[in-house]
């Protein structure tokens, strides 16, 4: 196990990490069809549905694709995100109050976003090896969110080994399945946790499965981060399109993800106000069944178990069987501990 991490960090008001409210990313990715107007009409609906950041790649299909795979070249080629755009992007996100990030995928965007200051880097699955984007990522000291898809835990021991050598931005893991859509049963979001206690950092889960089921299990073990693809209609075509939920879905994912949030409680086992009426009546009290004289011993046959507990609780029955009774007490009476 590595060294206990920084556990939280700040991007504005909002602060992320461990026992923080999960930070939820819209990745509207390569959604936005190569319009600058639909990236901007993204960026308003994944803010109005609740997103706390919103997320596109910045790369260059000559730098990503070897020059002979020429089918890899022209699918990044439609996807690729204009550098002109990042200005406009930056100002509608801080007019909607969320993050603007970008995923670098080469050394020349990784520069290029670190320039513009963008507050936090997201690593994609796919680049978890690529040590040398990782140490040039560092040296901005700035929070790094690391997905894990595809990897072995050692491969991911590496690749923190890797940041290290460089500096100590405060990082989190994102568990995730590198298929789309991936199936529930392969999440295994179990592995999320483990892989958090493994290096001693927070977590969290990117996750390309269809539906809000599985983000909601991964907030219930302790994700502080969600990453889930967005667009506004999964029906146009398009690489991420078919996997990605729609607006209403998103927003239905976020409420549920703050429902359950409130739900999860401080781990403190105790009632809750609303529960103490209910430690009266629904809990069952002692009483006489018969008269009993003053000085009789009382029996198990002189006692019932009711609801409501008025006096003495069921829990103390063994502590009544046998004792005195001070005084003469009426059948169906409540007992309470002067009358004995």
């Amino acid at each position: 196990m590595m060294q206990s991490e920084r556990q939280s960090w700040t991007i504005g008001r909002r602060t992320v990490g461990s026992g923080q409210p999960c930070f939820i990313i819209a990745e509207i990715g390569s959604n936005h069809d190569g319009s600058l107007e639909i990236a901007k009409t993204l960026i308003r609906e994944a803010a109005k549905a609740g997103a706390d950041a919103v997320k596109f790649q910045s790369f260059r299909a000559a730098t990503l694709a070897a020059p002979r795979q020429e089918r890899l070249q022209k699918f990044f080629k439609q996807a690729e995100l204009d550098p002109a755009w990042y200005q406009d992007l930056i100002r509608v996100a801080d007019e909607e109050g969320v993050v603007w990030l970008s995923t670098p995928f080469d050394d020349a965007s990784a520069d290029a976003l670190g320039d513009l200051g963008m507050p936090v880097f997201k690593v994609s699955s796919g680049d978890l090896t690529d040590h040398r984007l990782l140490q040039r990522l560092a040296r901005w000291e700035r929070p790094i969110i690391l997905s894990t898809g595809m990897a072995w835990l050692g491969e991911v021991e590496a690749a923190l080994g890797a940041i290290r050598t460089i500096g100590h931005p405060p990082l989190v893991l994102l568990h995730c399945v590198t298929a789309y859509p991936s199936a529930p049963e392969d999440a295994n979001i179990r592995a999320m946790a483990r892989m958090g206690e493994a290096f001693g950092v927070p977590y969290g889960y990117s996750d390309h499965c269809l539906g809000v089921a599985v983000p909601l299990g991964a907030v219930a073990l302790g994700a502080c981060v969600i990453e889930k693809h967005f667009t506004s209609d999964r029906s146009r075509q398009g690489p991420d399109h078919g996997h990605s939920l729609e607006a209403s879905e998103f927003a239905l994912m976020v409420r549920e993800i703050r429902s359950l949030e409130r739900a999860l409680g401080d781990g403190v086992k105790a009632p809750v106000k609303a529960e103490l009426p209910d430690r009266v009546w629904a809990r069952r009290g002692l009483y006489a069944t018969q008269p009993i004289a003053a000085g009789a011993t009382i029996t198990p046959a002189m006692v019932a178990r009711l609801r409501p507990n008025d006096g003495i609780g069921a829990e103390d029955w063994d502590l009544v069987i046998g004792r005195v009774a001070r005084q003469a007490i009426e059948p169906g009476a409540a007992l309470h501990w002067d009358l004995l």
